[in-house]
């Protein structure tokens, strides 16, 4: 391990970090843990008031909208301009890109913190002159705050559109790589330099020009160092990679960021880095971090302590003495050049990559087809190499299913060392006839005891040439099954569709059967290409369901009841059988003793009921003709003796009658006695 690696490892395991602020809520501006521009100068005006003797606080210029580009200077002498290398640290360059002022503000605030706590710290800020940036583009980020999607800074241009994009508008190449229309997220402006933020840095980098910068943008973990453009084809100075490499390994392991070239994430010109490097030998560096312009609250702590170690490791290699050359770095990928395939075939190939230079290496391994559509995969996509030692890289390949005979394809692999050094192969294919057939079914669902079902297929050509296809089918519960009219004579990979029509036995035991239907298929030469099964269920779900109406039953002795047993087939088969009553029947009958119910059928039958008084249970069996269970609806009724009080109310009402009829008869007699005694003296006067 590097003399640096330990010094790095011993500061971050003895640097408290600095706590990073929980966001609030409830004003329109919050942006919750990210700083606004207000936060952001109250919080340096606070650091420069507490720590006046290493830190000093500046404007380096302002901004259209009249806001000022703060700076800060950290050293021991910070009053004097000694003579002691530069780095200089800026942020927040894109207005979206809130993260970068985060880290940038982080890591000033740690080494102001620990100054006179670490030893190491103290060092650092002895030995340099540290600048920091960290929100260079004021108007875009009070933009942002208020809600708005943004990247360039806010002054006007033509047409009514704001904004120039900063990192666009430096002098190296200017325009040259980058947009000319004003409304553009990547507008590189009228001219180089002209907007106030650009000049700002232009008159800093001047005054006080820096061996190092880093740049804090977002997102993608990358360290990108020069070329940033693909007109600079020249070597740049070995000491980047070496550099950027080395502040890759002072992050944790498993989340370090990958150096690489600035033009391999995408062309540019007009950047800060290239300008730097160009006119003025800095060597630059800047950071995409994170996943996201704005992580979550919770991951930005997590991102700030991750950035520091890189700072650091720049503080370290800045304030000691230059490295040797660096030792010589090499890998080469061998393999395969050239295969043949047939369509929907998958292939393993076995690629040996090699270190032949004098340090181990972790190697990246990248993946690329062409044309697209081929899958390919690496395993593994990174590995660690020592010195002359080798490892093996398997190539997967799954060739697409719909290509011609004789379509070709290419794969390109890629090896890449974190410190520079690189590899390439390339692995050609050339697709040849292939033959295949594949057979869909459409799920009818569950099916029912009788029912006979057509059952879509579809027979589809999967293969890159003209074939006959014959298929058969088989229901393994034994089940009538008629058979597909094949063969079929199909263009590749087109389809046709057919049925087949399959008969459920009419009884089947109560609950879910589950069976499977088969297919197999053939070529014209009748060559077996393979099988599909599909499996189906049939439910047999008797449901006959039987009850009284009415449900309670009373009535007289010497009377005669009759009462309706309505009968209803809620289930998925017919319900054919006999009825029986079970219990003293002697005086009950029914009118119907057979019953046959489709599903969802109904019917109605009578019983007659008579007896002796007390309560009385019949039991009404349903015997299934099918071999379903027995069903049983139990019949209670009561008869009830006539009242007791019906013989005396009856005597009462024929002794009135017979009374009635005496004094009928009495004033009958009455009456015939008084016409006889008038017809006396009728008679007697009449003499």
């Amino acid at each position: 391990m590097r003399a640096w690696t330990a010094v790095l490892a011993a500061v971050l395991l003895l640097l408290p970090l600095p706590s990073v602020p929980a966001g609030g809520a409830g004003r329109a501006d919050d942006l919750g843990v990210y700083h606004t521009y207000a936060e952001m100068v109250s919080e340096l005006t606070n650091l420069a008031t507490a720590h006046p003797d290493i830190l000093t606080l500046e404007s380096i210029g302002k901004t259209f909208e009249g806001r000022d580009l703060w700076a800060v200077k950290l050293s021991d002498n910070v009053a004097q301009d000694e003579a002691e290398p530069n780095i200089t640290i800026f942020g927040g360059i894109h207005a979206g890109e809130l993260i970068g002022v985060e880290v940038a503000l982080h890591i000033l605030s740690s080494l102001v913190e620990n100054y006179t706590t670490n030893a190491t710290v103290g060092w650092y800020v002895n030995s340099t002159q540290i600048w920091v940036v960290p929100m260079l583009n004021p108007d875009g980020h009070v933009y942002v705050e208020q809600g708005n999607q943004w990247r360039k800074n806010r002054s006007p241009n033509p047409g009514g559109t704001f904004g120039k994009d900063l990192n666009r508008n430096f002098g190296h190449l200017w325009g040259l790589d980058a947009s000319h229309n004003p409304p553009d997220d990547d507008y590189c402006g009228p001219y180089a330099f002209s907007e106030n933020e650009t000049q700002a840095v232009d008159r800093l980098v001047r005054a006080h020009p820096p061996r190092i910068t880093l740049s804090y943008h977002s997102y993608g973990q990358y360290i990108l160092y020069p070329w940033g453009n693909n007109i600079n084809r020249e070597p740049v100075d070995p000491r980047l990679s070496q550099i950027a490499w080395n502040m890759s390994f002072a992050m944790p392991e498993g989340r370090r960021y990958l150096p690489m070239y600035a033009r391999e994430m995408y062309s540019a010109t007009g950047d800060t880095d290239d300008w730097l490097y160009m006119n003025f030998s800095v060597l630059p560096f800047t950071i995409e971090l994170a996943t996201s312009n704005r992580p979550l609250d919770s991951q930005v702590p997590g991102i700030c302590a991750d950035n520091l170690g890189p700072a650091l490791y720049v503080l370290d290699y800045t304030a000691g003495a230059p490295p040797p050359p660096p030792p010589k770095r090499s890998i080469s990928l061998n393999g395969p050049e050239r295969f043949d395939c047939i369509p929907g075939q998958e292939l393993w190939f076995n690629f040996t990559l090699e270190n032949t230079g004098e340090l181990p290496e972790d190697v990246f391994l990248g993946l690329e087809s062409l044309p697209t559509g081929w899958t390919g995969q690496l395993a593994p996509g990174r590995v660690e190499v020592g010195a002359g030692g080798a490892a093996t890289i398997a190539v997967y390949c799954a060739v697409p299913q719909r290509l011609p005979a004789g379509h070709t394809a290419s794969f390109f692999i890629r090896a890449d060392a974190g410190a520079g050094a690189n590899a390439s192969a390339r692995l050609d294919g050339l697709v040849g006839v292939g033959r295949g057939i594949a057979v869909e079914m459409l799920h009818p669902g569950t099916l029912r005891p009788g029912q006979e079902a057509s059952l879509s297929v579809s027979v589809l050509n999967s293969g890159n040439a003209f074939d006959n296809i014959s298929v058969k089918a088989a229901a393994d519960a034994g089940w009538p099954l008629t058979q597909i009219p094949s063969p079929f004579e199909l263009a590749p990979w087109s389809a046709t569709n057919t049925f087949i029509r399959l008969r459920v036995p009419a009884y089947l035991p109560p609950g879910i059967h589950r069976f499977n239907i088969s297919f197999q298929f053939w070529n014209a030469d009748g060559t077996f290409r393979g099988n599909r099964t599909f499996w189906l269920s049939a439910e047999s779900r008797p449901g006959l369901e039987m009850a009284l109406e009415p449900p309670i039953i009373e009535f007289y002795e010497y009377m005669r009841e009759n009462v309706s047993i309505r009968l209803v087939n809620n289930g998925n088969v017919r319900e054919t059988g006999n009825l029986t009553l079970l219990g003293d029947t002697r005086q009950a009958s029914l009118d119907i003793d057979k019953i046959d119910l489709e599903p969802g059928k109904r019917t109605t039958v009578h019983l007659s009921l008579r007896g002796k008084p007390g309560a009385h249970r019949l039991n009404l069996s349903f015997g299934s003709e099918l071999g379903y269970p027995e069903r049983r609806l139990e019949i209670n009724y009561t008869i009830r003796a006539r009242p007791v009080d019906e013989g005396p109310h009856l005597a009462m009402v024929m002794a009135a009658a017979v009374l009635a009829v005496v004094m009928i008869i009495v004033l009958a007699a009455f009456l015939s006695y008084r016409v006889a005694k008038k017809r006396r003296r009728a008679r007697k006067g009449s003499a």
